[in-house]
């Protein structure tokens, strides 16, 4: 495994050499363990190293596969069912889908690993924006792109897009159901697009004309809005981030987290609305800074979740006497900026969407022992396991990365979630005209309010006609759906 400052798990993997006979008969695969380092708790390892005598005579896809293999018989949450001796002679990315199990939503493979680790990282080529795609009509076959939120510093910024846009043309071609696919890999490079915006004097959709974009590679600041809302006598901090990550190995955006909730401590806040509606995923260490950030009296001694790996690792680490059984138990921090005692209810509200899932629902999952959580909005996925980066080291040939599943999640009341959180308050976010973000009339936004008491949000907070969702932006994102285990 390369050691990259994200996304790997260190850990708790055996200080002998594990010989992996059973597997490839003909050849002899063994795993050891190297650069062994105590760091925050965790046991930093690099590697697993291929013994076999004859690499010289394996093609390139048996060695991938071979390696692939090795790491998931030991890893992989599921590792009983795997197959006893797939043919390693194809694609890895089709030998890798072999070895699921029909329980495995998750679990991934990608070609070039630099590339994942920018991604995991929230490091795209993109135009500055995340969108829906919407059935124009049940009449006919044309689909709508509705950008739902535009990134600071990007081209669409610089353009003058705005949420709610709706894109119709791409290189001037009208987006329908049988080309979508295509035009949205054409967005890889410069293209036009055609768009119109809502008029909300006229109630009717405005020509804007065709703007040219140009990707660049873009690093997203996970932090889409905080402020404080001072209304009718209450104080309310709001927030909507993006995807959980601690911001590379100095923590810029756990830093960045933490000073948001100073400024909202300092400002006396009653209430937080943490807004997931746009967030899929991230970060194991994200979630523990920012649950550490709203627990009430939270400790070093009360658990944030527990981890349970498959029956061999779980030995493992309960054998090592630098790990044991605390290395399962992932536990709060110390944090100065905490607003527990603050929040007059003792209430957290949380805006989820159907594409809220993994370190959101963790988050959710882990307050839920401590303080009440209330959700407005949609059902979350019901993703409870998690996931590591293993890259090979050893061949510089091999440029795979896989990222099994393999770890399960429970709270301190050992509940998991498989099926996501169902909201108090249903709101599902598919209006074709939207409110700017964090308008107090933007709906889910003022159902959120409304449920802490606003009396000025008890209005018809109905979104309008519902459209057909056809595709999702977030889908595409490599952090969907992934709870990322890390140093």
């Amino acid at each position: 495994m390369r050691t990259e400052p994200v996304n790997f798990l260190a850990g708790f993997f055996v200080l002998r050499t594990i010989q992996i006979t059973s597997v490839f008969p003909e050849i002899l695969i063994c795993r050891r363990m190297k650069n062994f380092t105590l760091l925050v708790g965790l046991v930093l390892i690099t590697g697993l190293v291929s013994c076999n005598k004859d690499d010289d005579t394996q093609t390139e896809f048996e060695k991938v596969n071979n390696w692939i293999y090795a790491n998931m018989d030991y890893y992989y949450f599921w590792t009983d069912e795997l197959p006893s001796k797939p043919t390693t002679n194809v694609d890895p990315e089709l030998f890798f889908e072999e070895l699921l199990s029909d329980k495995d939503r998750f679990s991934f493979i990608y070609e070039d690993y630099q590339e994942l680790i920018n991604l995991l990282n929230g490091i795209t080529l993109e135009s500055g924006f995340e969108f829906k795609l919407y059935l124009e009509s049940e009449d006919n076959e044309n689909v709508i792109m509705q950008l739902t939120y535009i990134k600071a510093n990007s081209p669409a910024t610089a353009l003058g897009l705005k949420r709610g846009d709706i894109i119709y043309k791409i290189n001037d071609t009208q987006l329908t159901t049988s080309n979508y696919q295509n035009l949205l890999s054409d967005m890889n490079s410069t293209y036009t697009a055609e768009y119109r915006r809502y008029d909300l004097e006229n109630e009717v959709f405005e020509e804007q004309g065709s703007v040219s974009i140009a990707p660049i590679t873009y690093s997203e600041n996970p932090f889409l809005l905080d402020t404080i809302y001072e209304i009718e006598g209450k104080k309310i901090g709001y927030l909507i981030y993006t995807f959980f990550s601690p911001g590379g190995s100095e923590l810029i955006y756990d830093n960045q987290m933490d000073e948001i909730f100073q400024s909202f401590k300092s400002a006396g806040i009653q209430d937080l609305i943490l807004d997931l509606r746009f967030n899929s995923g991230g970060s194991e260490t994200s979630v523990k800074n920012l649950t550490s950030l709203m627990v009430k009296g939270a400790t070093t001694s009360d658990l944030v979740f527990k981890k349970t790996y498959n029956e061999d690792v779980q030995q493992s680490i309960l054998n090592d006497d630098r790990l044991g059984a605390n290395f399962l138990n992932v536990r709060f921090s110390s944090k100065t900026q905490n607003i527990g005692n603050q929040l007059s209810t003792g209430t957290v509200y949380i805006i989820t969407s159907s594409r809220s899932a993994s370190a959101s629902e963790v988050t959710i999952n882990s307050l839920k022992p401590y303080m009440e959580v209330f959700i407005v909005g949609d059902t979350t996925v019901g993703k409870d396991v998690g996931s590591i980066t293993l890259t090979d080291e050893d061949d510089a040939s091999n440029n795979w990365a896989i990222q099994p599943i393999v770890v399960k999640l429970v709270n301190n009341n050992d509940e998991d979630y498989p099926n996501g959180f169902n909201p108090d308050v249903v709101l599902e976010d598919r209006s074709l005209i939207l409110k700017p973000l964090g308008d107090i009339e933007e709906p889910l936004l003022a159902n959120s309010l409304a449920a802490i008491g606003i009396q000025a949000s008890r209005v018809d907070l109905s979104p309008g006609p519902q459209m057909r969702l056809i595709h999702s932006s977030l889908d595409d994102k490599i952090i969907n759906g992934r709870f990322i285990l890390e140093q």
